[in-house]
């Protein structure tokens, strides 16, 4: 995997990228986790060529002054998908990025492929409280490690959330940056689009839901809602793993994406069925 920086919309886009096969994006979470190696986009990029960009306001990628919503982060990979030549493209989403994928699938659903939601944002149970991740302060790193892990103790815990103390400047503005943007487009509503859960029958990718069952920052309930909602979709729960599925237990998350995205082609009368629905769901 290398590092680029390239311009979309106008904009300065951090971009990793790396592998063989056809195009994958991946949207990563609020944690903004393709800064770092991750065994999840080496394991992926074994079969795809991986692209993953920073979203605005995460790591070297610039322009958070101009998103107001998740509909600027929407229209910023519409963006992104059309300056690559993409008629369609596959997308692994994660958290936040799974919410963006959501929202692209929705809204222009004859643009992506196959799909792969990995705890997902986007929706709101009013019975199931999702935990409040911004409230997680300097010396409280060990409260944030249990949010988003099953196991606070796993070595990777540490690496995601370090001692904020013991940061370089560099490596906390970074968190600091990654924070803001995260809160730019889910304080309030909090995490959630209250438009999109009556768009999700448009989707019609039949995607692919994946859980950690000990979820506490959105509890695997809300897989299974998403599930019901997304035709075709099938969920896939991870045992003994929390939130952050591609850190906890990214060779999980790697071999249900894979078996998912590799998946013969739809036959032909099932992909016209698709089809069919896709066109009468724009008309609604």
């Amino acid at each position: 995997m290398r590092t680029e920086l390239i311009e979309v919309g106008g904009r300065r886009t951090e971009l990793v990228v790396g592998g063989e096969g056809p195009p994958l994006l991946y949207l990563h979470s609020f944690l903004g986790e393709p800064v770092g190696p991750s065994e999840l986009l080496s394991g992926l990029a074994e079969t795809r060529t991986v692209y993953a960009p920073l979203h605005p306001g995460f790591g070297r990628s610039l322009g958070l002054e101009a998103v107001r919503g998740i509909d600027d982060l929407t229209d910023h990979y519409l963006a992104f998908i059309d300056a690559h030549g993409w008629g369609r493209v596959d997308v692994v989403g994660c958290s936040l990025g799974g919410w963006i994928a959501l929202e692209l699938a929705a809204r222009h659903g004859d643009r992506i492929g196959r799909l792969v939601l990995a705890a997902s944002l986007g929706i709101r149970l009013a019975a199931v409280p999702m935990a409040d991740i911004f409230v997680v302060q300097l010396g409280q790193e060990r409260r944030a490690r249990e949010l988003l892990f099953h196991d606070p103790d796993h070595p990777v815990a540490a690496l995601a959330v370090p001692r904020f103390a013991e940061l370089d400047d560099e490596r906390f503005r970074l968190l600091v940056k990654a924070a803001a943007a995260t809160a730019r487009v889910g304080w309030n509503p909090y995490l959630h689009d209250p438009r999109l859960e009556r768009l999700l029958p448009r989707v019609v990718s039949a995607p692919l839901v994946v859980w950690g069952s000990n979820d506490r920052v959105v509890p695997p309930a809300y897989g299974e809602r998403l599930a019901q909602l997304l035709p075709g979709a099938r969920l896939e729960l991870i045992p003994d793993c929390g939130h952050a599925i591609w850190l906890e237990r990214p060779r999980a998350l790697l071999a249900a994406a894979r078996e998912h995205l590799d998946r013969p082609e739809l036959a032909p009368t099932l992909a016209a069925e698709h089809e069919g629905a896709l066109a009468s769901a724009a008309l609604r």
